[in-house]
């Protein structure tokens, strides 16, 4: 069982059982969790809450992990905040294989270093773009396009008899 001292908070929303970890302790609780059984890591995401005034979260980014035991039909999901430019935090792509992909993807998009990752680089934007797009402060905006779809006249097919 994961230790308590690891564990920061502990609640259930929606039916989802989910701890919240010290950012300092996210690998160590990690780790106690794979040898709990939580073998899985279903996903990796992160949220950024930096124009939430509805609630006072603790840091501007929450870092996500969707764990699920293999051995009972259990989730859990382990939530960790993080500040800093860039916000950091170290990698789990050892201990969880699959978190190589989404450790980059969550760089990516919201800038988020993982330090000891092997290969922290763009896959999904370009390798010259600059920002990151999921971040809210991130300018949005469109681009310029040739065409429109404002037509000033329309052709419209005959109707059939």
């Amino acid at each position: 069982m994961i230790a308590d001292n690891l564990v920061v908070e502990r609640g259930v929303s929606a039916g989802d059982a989910w701890i919240t970890v010290d950012p300092a302790n996210l690998r160590s609780a990690l780790s106690a969790l794979k040898d709990d059984g939580y073998r899985l890591l279903v996903f990796l995401t992160c949220v950024d809450h930096l124009l939430d005034a509805s609630r006072n979260w603790p840091a501007r980014y929450e870092l996500v992990y969707e764990l699920r035991n293999m051995e009972t039909p259990e989730h859990l999901r382990v939530r960790a905040f993080i500040d800093g430019d860039p916000p950091r935090v170290e990698s789990v792509h050892d201990l969880f294989p699959p978190a190589n992909w989404e450790e980059r993807e969550t760089y990516d998009m919201f800038g988020v270093k993982f330090t000891g990752h092997p290969d922290l680089t763009r896959i999904l934007m370009p390798d010259d773009w600059v920002g990151y797009p999921l971040r809210r402060d991130y300018p949005v905006g469109g681009e310029v396009v040739e065409f429109s779809e404002e037509h000033e006249t329309w052709q419209t097919a005959p109707e059939k008899a």
